[in-house]
């Protein structure tokens, strides 16, 4: 059981790694279009997204914490 676990845990790490990635090319389009065009709207947008990503990360890392307790506690009982 704790073998799915883990794999489980690697497929979602690496989707939402893909996600991360999703989100900050489209901060860095939207800073490039805000260069382009003088509209500071798009940094606006650019630091929501990145804050997004921020916080998602933060996320991640606690339910990454409580997987990696959950296991070891199924592996010592």
């Amino acid at each position: 059981m704790s073998d799915q676990i883990e794999e489980l845990k690697a497929l979602e790490d690496t989707k939402l790694q893909q996600d991360f990635i999703s989100l900050e090319a489209h901060a860095d389009t939207l800073l490039t279009k805000a260069e382009t065009n003088h509209a500071i709207k798009y940094v606006t947008e650019a630091n929501s997204l990145r804050r997004t990503v921020k916080e998602k990360t933060e996320e991640v890392k606690t339910v990454e914490l409580q997987l990696d307790e959950l296991l070891l506690q199924l592996r010592n009982n």
